[in-house]
């Protein structure tokens, strides 16, 4: 174990060892940016965006986003197509990933079209829609919950954050999670009905929406809500996987969604309660070289060169350190 007080320095070596690798473009830019909190000025850093604008992920990215800055369907995939980025959703995760912001003009032009389907009619939704009670409800989350992801700040999602808001007052008035209460709340504020659906709360798109305004969930509600949800043995919904279990995961794809899953969480201010374990557990996991490297079996990968020299273990660290950052340092 470490040193509490040598962990944020021990965290800041090691990715200066990466850099002095010659990392992947997007490697650098997310340790530089993400981990070091380099300047926005600094020349380092600028010229780092600058080569990441210059990546062939990057150019993916531009290259299959429709001209009104959608990646075609938004959350069902359409089997037909022969895309690599399958929906808008998928796009605008992918880009945050490489290390893109609201500012560049991929996602720029995907908040113009966030903002124009929240603030539009459903049946201007481009997925083929469900026939259930659901459905409205279900647009405006999904599009929210991407908005929320880009722009957390951006006015377009005051009225459903509340609306979210609500339903999680509702559901916790207990102080626990209590399905009667959410599938009540649902009766009288959407008409949707919720039971064994995706639209309850521990799903990712519901996190994803409460988590963009840090500080503005009631601290007992956000305590409770976390807590739940770490312990649920199904982990949040559409990843599946338990929070506190991550050795039943090594070398599956489900690591993956395990990695997701604490990146959700950690934009919730009170995840660190929750997280201890788990920070510990990544600790003990690097290698004999002090990088991590959790296997061939994931598709978040940030370098182009993924299967030669260190370009793996580079990858995987970054997404370490950038967890650890946030854990000690906010």
């Amino acid at each position: 174990m470490y040193a509490l007080t040598s962990e944020p320095d021990l965290i800041r070596a090691i990715a200066g060892r990466i850099l002095a690798g010659d990392p992947d473009p997007v490697v650098r830019f997310r340790l530089l940016r993400d981990v070091l909190s380099s300047p926005p000025d600094s020349p380092e850093l600028v010229q780092a965006r600058r080569d990441l604008a210059r990546s062939r992920w990057v150019h993916e990215l531009e290259r299959e986003q429709r001209e009104n800055g959608s990646w075609g369907r938004f959350h069902s995939r359409d089997s037909q197509a022969r895309h690599k980025i399958l929906t808008t959703e998928m796009g605008v995760e992918r880009a945050l990933a490489l290390g893109l912001d609201a500012s560049h003009p991929i996602l720029s032009k995907a908040t113009r079209y966030l903002v124009g389907l929240l603030e539009g009619p459903v049946a201007g939704f481009p997925d083929p829609p469900e026939k259930n009670d659901r459905w409205p409800t279900s647009v405006r989350l999904f599009t929210a919950a991407a908005l929320a992801l880009v722009r957390p700040d951006h006015p377009a999602l005051d009225g459903v954050w509340h609306l979210w808001l609500s339903v999680a007052q509702r559901t916790f008035a207990s102080g626990r999670y209590d399905p009667e209460a959410e599938m009540l709340a649902h009766r009288e504020l959407t008409g949707a009905t919720v039971r064994g659906s995706y639209l309850v709360l521990s799903g990712k798109y519901q996190l994803a929406l409460l988590s963009a305004r840090p500080g503005a969930l009631p601290r007992d509600l956000e305590k409770a809500l976390l807590d739940w949800v770490w312990h649920k043995r199904d982990g949040i919904g559409y990843w599946c996987v338990r929070l506190f279990s991550p050795d039943d995961y090594l070398d599956t794809w489900n690591l993956d969604h395990w990695f997701a899953s604490l990146g959700l969480l950690s934009r919730f201010p009170g995840w660190r309660e929750q997280a201890r374990d788990a920070i510990q557990w990544l600790w003990e996991r690097r290698t004999p070289a002090g990088l991590w490297d959790f296997g061939p079996k994931t598709s978040n990968r940030l370098s182009e060169t993924w299967r030669k020299g260190l370009a793996r273990q580079f990858d995987w660290t970054t997404r370490v350190l950038v967890l650890l950052q946030n854990y000690y340092t906010g």
